[in-house]
């Protein structure tokens, strides 16, 4: 009978992870950690804003912007300048505020 050597003798097993079921966060439904659409309620895992949210956080900046340029100042080239930033600043905070994992059901 072979031994084990002395270092290994008093390690314990391992042992695989015991959590692989998880519930779905949306309809509490039994699921795997890895899927990606919950078989009970059909909500699906998204990563980042869905395309409306992109949409309207750069609509938003695009108007936004402009509008409050010119309180400041007369409409001008600059304004055109002014859209174009509040444009990528939407974009950008559309990305950031939804830069997690979500659940979303499908309407």
């Amino acid at each position: 009978m072979t031994r084990l050597p002395t270092r290994l003798q008093n390690k314990p097993a391992m042992t695989p992870e015991i959590d692989t079921l998880v519930l779905c966060p949306a309809c509490h439904h039994k699921m795997r950690r890895t899927e990606e659409i919950c078989p009970g309620c059909g909500a699906e895992r998204l990563f980042g804003p869905t395309r409306a949210e992109t949409f309207l956080s750069t609509g938003t900046g695009l108007i936004a912007a402009p509008a409050l340029s010119t309180l400041l100042i007369a409409p001008s080239v600059w304004t055109a300048g002014f859209a174009a930033v509040g444009a990528l600043l939407g974009f950008f905070v559309a990305h950031s505020r939804h830069s997690g994992d979500r659940w979303l059901k499908h309407r």
